[in-house]
């Protein structure tokens, strides 16, 4: 997209919503045609979350100095953790003194912005003639306002080391790895490995910091008809019943509760079996193609179950760069950046339609998790009807720390109880 191109694009969808870039915020003088600078100079992104080195080198170096290249203009951001994100912007909104432009968020932590009204309804500044997807509406949209863009996602897939084939239960091959196995076989195949390399190689992230953890539990609990977020089903009984044959013989890593993401140990070796989100597993998968075998997540009773969560951008309610940040959305819901981001975030899903027709064969872990979507049961993460999603994360490490210290599914009044607690925290 070139500048000029860009430039008309924006100024006419401007001049369509009554020549001001926000209905509900700052009223600014859309550019004119065929402008070749904005009024503002400056962009100001707050960016929560902790990206990996790599992908923060890159959001830096290439996504953002791209931006900049286009628009001549300069761009700041400030990598935040989540919980600091909400703080900063909640502080700006309360005192008025609006410093961040455009916000990144995850959808797990999107309700304070979304109850908040800290920012502005984006309908009508996404690139021209893409489709967005539909799965995080819920989360992204109130009522007809469109309030964040989701710009990557994921599922959860399957990774397995090499290595970890020798042990695969009889009758499986490597292609059932790939076409999907079933969460028994996942659990016998992690417990011959142990008995086989006398320790246990598989992970589930179980770090109580920034907890990844409900995510996966949650996917094996949608395999076996549980809802999710949910305690007392017979669904996710089903689900522990997995985790607790692997407990019982010794499958699981004995350092995982240090990780909330298996990058690591399975770049290291420590880890041969894990089910995780597609990009830390796109991460290692990337560092060492040869080693790894993607597959498709394991199967319950009712089917294959994945948690999925998006990246979103929003623009702050009333932001003082109002002109540039229309222009990033533009810029980030184009097709061809959001594919180059995707792919150099160790191959997240693009939420964006029109990005499909751009994957190569070499997008190896998009393609497995594209192809999942066809046929396995998602969730989206519903924090918004929930006052602290973060608390709805600890009960999950209630239940999976009562499984590995007893080695036996908690009974049904300790999983009511998770349930009443979970019920507590609704809106």
């Amino acid at each position: 997209m070139k500048t000029t191109k860009g430039m008309l694009f924006l100024a006419l969808t401007l001049l369509a919503v009554g020549g001001s870039i926000f209905a509900g915020g700052k009223k600014q003088d859309a550019p004119a045609p065929g402008a070749s600078q904005f009024t503002s100079k400056e962009l100001n992104i707050t960016y929560t979350g902790t990206p990996q080195p790599a992908e923060k080198e890159y959001i830096i170096d290439v996504y953002v100095k791209n931006f900049e290249k286009q628009y001549g203009v300069k761009v700041n951001v400030d990598f935040v953790t989540q919980q600091d994100g909400i703080r900063k912007t909640e502080s700006e909104q309360s005192t008025k003194n609006i410093i961040s432009d455009v916000i990144y968020a995850d959808t797990a932590w999107m309700a304070p912005y979304v109850n908040g009204a800290w920012v502005e309804d984006l309908t009508g500044l996404i690139h021209k003639g893409i489709t967005l997807t539909g799965m995080y509406d819920e989360s992204t949209n109130k009522g007809s306002a469109r309030l964040f863009v989701p710009n990557t996602f994921d599922v959860y897939v399957l990774a397995a080391n090499v290595d970890a084939l020798k042990y695969l239960p009889q009758g499986l091959t490597r292609q059932s790895v790939v076409d999907g196995i079933t969460w028994e076989q996942y659990a016998e195949w992690a417990v011959n490995i142990a008995k086989g390399e006398g320790k246990g190689k598989t992970m589930l992230p179980a770090n109580s910091q920034g907890s990844q953890l409900l995510y996966p539990l949650g996917g094996m609990g949608l395999a076996y008809g549980a809802k999710f977020p949910e305690f007392a089903s017979d669904g996710f009984k089903k689900a522990l019943d997995i985790v607790t044959a692997i407990a019982r013989g010794n499958g699981f890593y004995s350092e995982q509760a240090q990780y909330s993401a298996p990058t690591d140990p399975m770049i290291n070796g420590d880890v041969w079996l894990t089910f995780a989100h597609m990009s830390p597993i796109g991460v290692a998968y990337n560092a060492a193609p040869n080693q790894w075998v993607i597959g498709a997540a394991p199967k319950g009773s009712k089917g294959a179950g994945s948690i999925s969560g998006a990246w979103c951008w929003g623009v702050s309610k009333s932001a003082p760069h109002a002109d540039l940040a229309a222009a990033w959305i533009d810029y980030v819901t184009t097709p061809q950046v959001n594919y180059e981001l995707c792919t150099n975030f160790g191959g997240m899903l693009s939420p964006i339609n029109e990005v499909a027709p751009l994957l190569g064969s070499g997008d190896v872990i998009m393609a497995a998790g594209s192809k999942m979507l066809a046929t396995t049961i998602v969730s989206g993460v519903p924090s918004v009807q929930y006052k602290d999603w973060n608390a709805v994360k600890l009960l999950y490490h209630d239940a999976f720390n009562q499984v590995l210290n007893t080695k036996q599914v908690p009974n049904d009044a300790f999983l009511r109880d998770l349930d009443a607690k979970c019920a507590a925290l609704k809106n």
